[in-house]
């Protein structure tokens, strides 16, 4: 018996000491790892903020399908946040708080009027008073996750409602703030409440206990893990205060799947069940909530609603009981819908080829080592009105314009004032993810190249200008290999001599080829390089006819040249970069770019580009949105392989491109094939027309319509054109020619 004593004795001081030194071990390492590495959380992408300014072309329709997306709901009284209601072509709506990247905005009662399209006027509710400019709360276009597939979005203690506190602790540790992290009198407790209530109602861990096992420890019901679990849980509990421990938990607890993606944390399990934030939560939905963390898959409330609601209906039950709700709040919480349904996006990415952009560009940026543990809010120039009206154009156009499923197509859309993307769509499926056409198919752009040259041609003292006569008869060129090359129109015709601005609405060949070859090869590829090009341009002949390969994002670039005074700026997608808690650390100052044509020529230009929407390639806009409402450019390629479009007008540029990835033909012009696509995309939202004053000093000037020699303004022939101020002697006639005057008029001057 002394010899088991011993024994004894020493395997007890062994396991003492052994215990003590991992209890040192656990504190050193678990200490520093709850510190700074808890969690990771995800990157939240957001939409831009609609914006209600009065004269803003935005339809009511449009706006009440984002209200749908934002999961508002329509009511009668517009006692929350989060909601709205119509009055004829009035719209109240009661914004819900929200931490934008200019800092955080209280909830807010506004309405707005609208009429024939535009926003007529926005006051404040319910004084009346006149706003300037009202912003919506944003959608989340999606998550950027770490490499653990985890997603959360990170709520600091104090943003979390004191009645979803008390209820958490009510149901899962009610002595959290009197416990060392282990409470055997909790254990008790819940094995009593589990049996009255003849289910499980509450749990024997403690929420540290819970905390550590999500963070650390697999679940197996070993006596191992179990005693592994209660010690990690003491050591933290010891090490940091209760709130921190809470905190943690509420940012790390499981809430279930979305796809592919984990939802972690009430922050973004408010956002994903109920479309709203954590302090706008209602009692029936912080009890659902606490009802679904006792088994994220087992009370899903998407598939099984009745289980779900029973338990939620037991847990307000138990808030009544223990008076953390009165009686009316608890018999109206019980009448609450489980869960707001999921709208048509709830469960996909919006716009995967646009987010994709999105996550390239933050690779690029200066974002701090640690994002993961501070989290990251990214504010973008997204519209996802916009990427709905160019999908559904896709959808709608592509079965029209051919029967093969072959076809495919990009868009992009940008708003060159302040060089943003606002919209992609990568593929005539929008979930498709993968291959990009958008930013990655690399295609001969045609007679896209073409107002490049025009520009050469229209800068200062080059001996061009919109009325020079241009010839368009047939030509051979010999390349450097010491083959021929015979350019061609589209329409196989030659029209003989016509007028530069013709040459370009009309986008003729041969013209641009002879032009081009004036202003020289070298010079064109120079000024694309300069225009932001930074892929292979060939420097041949041919390059006048577009047989540069690029991208539909590259050629959005290129005419934002044309639509902003012909300086080149970059396009992005990234407006804004703060963490969870509101912090800025990086805000996108719309780039000064740097010139590459001067506003005069770029103005000539641009007139021509009206041009081909109004009598040219482009008419069937002119005829749908008027004169001058839009500038736009064509584009086709040899054999018909690609089919292109620009349009721009004072605040959009919209870039189309169909063709198939094989190459091969799809018997498609710019104008039969890409043009449709454009035209329905601003027929829906709308269109401000181009401001079309020329720049000083241009003047509008008369021409000859056979020679383009400038002739006096009241000729009876003639057109019109801006031009440099050309000072005409005051004999010359019609034909541009200087009459001769009898000698005795001379003796008078």
């Amino acid at each position: 018996m002394r010899f088991l004593l011993k024994t004894s004795a020493k395997l007890i001081l062994v396991l003492i000491i052994t215990l003590g030194f991992y209890a040192i071990y656990l504190d050193s390492s678990l200490t520093k790892r709850f510190a700074s590495e808890r969690y990771q959380a995800s990157a939240i992408v957001y939409a831009r903020s609609l914006t209600f300014e009065p004269t803003t072309p935005l339809r009511l329709s449009q706006v009440l399908a984002e209200l749908q997306q934002l999961r508002y709901l329509e009511t009668s009284d517009l006692s929350q946040s989060g909601s709205y209601r119509r009055h004829g072509n009035q719209l109240e709506i009661h914004r819900r708080p929200f931490d934008f990247a200019s800092g955080p905005a209280m909830a807010q009662r506004v309405r707005v009027n609208f009429a024939n399209g535009r926003v007529n006027g926005v006051v404040s509710l319910p004084d009346g008073r006149p706003l300037n400019q009202f912003q919506l709360d944003p959608l989340v276009l999606g998550q950027v996750t770490g490499d653990n597939g985890e997603d959360r979005l990170l709520v600091g203690l104090e943003r979390v409602p004191n009645l979803l506190i008390e209820t958490l602790l009510l149901v899962e540790d009610r002595d959290f703030y009197h416990h060392a992290g282990v409470s055997l009198s909790s254990i008790g407790r819940a094995a009593l409440a589990n049996i009255v209530a003849m289910e499980t109602v509450q749990g024997g861990s403690t929420l540290t206990q819970q905390l550590v096992k999500n963070l650390y420890l697999t679940r197996a019901q070993t006596v191992w893990r179990k005693a592994n679990e209660a010690l990690m849980a003491l050591i933290i509990d010891f090490r940091f205060s209760k709130n921190e421990i809470l905190e943690t938990y509420f940012n790390e607890i499981y809430f279930g799947q979305d796809g592919g993606r984990a939802i972690h944390g009430i922050g973004l399990a408010s956002r994903y069940y109920f479309g709203k934030s954590v302090e706008e939560l209602e009692p029936a939905e912080m009890a659902m909530l606490v009802a679904i963390v006792k088994g994220p898959s087992y009370y899903n409330p998407h598939r099984y609603p009745e289980r779900v609601k029973q338990r939620r209906d037991m847990i307000l039950q138990l808030m009544f009981s223990e008076d953390l709700l009165s009686q009316p709040a608890y018999i109206a919480a019980l009448d609450k819908q489980l869960v707001v349904p999921k709208g048509p996006r709830v469960g996909q990415t919006w716009a995967p080829h646009y987010l994709a952009q999105v996550k390239s560009e933050l690779s690029q940026l200066n974002v701090p080592a640690d994002w993961a543990q501070q989290g990251l809010r990214v504010f973008t120039y997204f519209d996802p009105l916009a990427q709905k009206i160019a999908e559904a154009s896709v959808a709608s156009q592509l079965p029209r314009l051919s029967k093969s499923e072959e076809l495919q197509a990009a868009v992009v859309i940008a708003e060159p004032s302040d060089a943003s993307l606002v919209a992609l769509v990568g593929d005539r499926q929008p979930q498709q993810v993968g291959f990009n056409r958008a930013t990655m198919a690399i295609r001969q752009v045609g007679s896209l190249i073409k107002p490049t040259i025009y520009g050469l041609a229209l800068q200062k003292n080059s001996g061009y200008h919109l009325g020079t006569i241009l010839e368009d008869r047939s030509m051979e060129l010999q390349e450097a290999d010491g083959t021929i090359w015979r350019p061609d129109n589209y329409d196989g015709e030659f029209r003989g001599s016509l007028m530069l601005y013709d040459a370009l609405a009309q986008s003729r060949n041969i013209p641009a080829v002879r032009l081009g070859m004036s202003v020289g090869i070298p010079a064109i590829v120079e000024k694309l390089q300069t225009a932001g090009i930074d892929t292979p341009i060939p420097n041949v002949p041919s390059l006048a006819l577009g047989s540069v390969e690029l991208s539909a994002l590259q050629i959005s670039e290129l005419y934002g040249v044309w639509a902003q005074q012909g300086r080149y700026r970059s396009y992005a997608t990234i407006q804004a970069l703060t963490d969870h808690r509101g912090v800025e650390f990086y805000q996108r100052r719309p780039p000064a770019g740097y010139e590459v044509f001067d506003e005069v020529t770029t103005a000539l230009v641009n007139y021509g580009l009206r041009g081909v929407v109004n009598e040219g390639t482009g008419k069937a806009l002119g005829q749908l949105f008027g004169s001058d409402a839009l500038a736009g450019k064509s584009g086709t390629t040899n054999d018909y392989r690609d089919s292109w479009f620009v349009a721009y007008d004072q605040d959009r540029l919209v870039t189309v491109w169909l063709g198939r990835d094989d190459n091969k033909p799809i018997n498609l012009t710019g104008s039969s094939g890409a043009l449709p696509v454009v035209a329905e995309i601003f027929t829906e939202l709308g269109v401000r027309p181009l401001a079309t004053e020329p720049p000083v000093p241009l003047q509008l000037t008369a021409f000859h319509p056979e020679t383009g020699v400038a002739i006096p303004l009241d000729c009876p022939t003639q057109r019109r054109f801006p031009a440099y101020p050309q000072n005409l002697p005051e004999q010359v006639n019609c034909a541009g020619e200087l009459e001769k005057r009898p000698w005795w008029e001379k003796l008078f001057d």
